[in-house]
């Protein structure tokens, strides 16, 4: 379901659907100097969990645990948590 912003539950995003939800950073992993960039930020709501990898970069300014963060792009769900791959990002406010 959709909000007026846009945005969806992550409980109701689709694998390979593109969704826009928004949520609470809770988590960030950034990969050792050794391995391939990534930078992966993790987003809870009142229904779920979902990551959102940034790939080539090892910090995306302004993202923090504690952070709202809106992101949108196409569901991967192929692990235990839907993942988004280089998503659009907006940060909302911190909490």
């Amino acid at each position: 379901m959709t909000s007026a912003g846009g945005t969806c539950a992550i409980a109701d995003v689709e694998p390979r659907g593109v969704a826009r939800v928004e949520g609470r950073v809770v988590a960030i992993q950034v990969e050792p100097s050794d391995a391939p960039p990534a930078f992966t930020v993790r987003l809870e709501d009142r229904t779920g969990r979902i990551d959102a990898v940034f790939m080539g970069r090892r910090d995306v300014p302004g993202i923090a645990p504690g952070v709202e963060l809106a992101v949108e792009g196409r569901v991967c769900a192929t692990e235990s948590v839907p993942r988004l791959y280089n998503p659009r990002y907006e940060l909302m406010h911190a909490s």
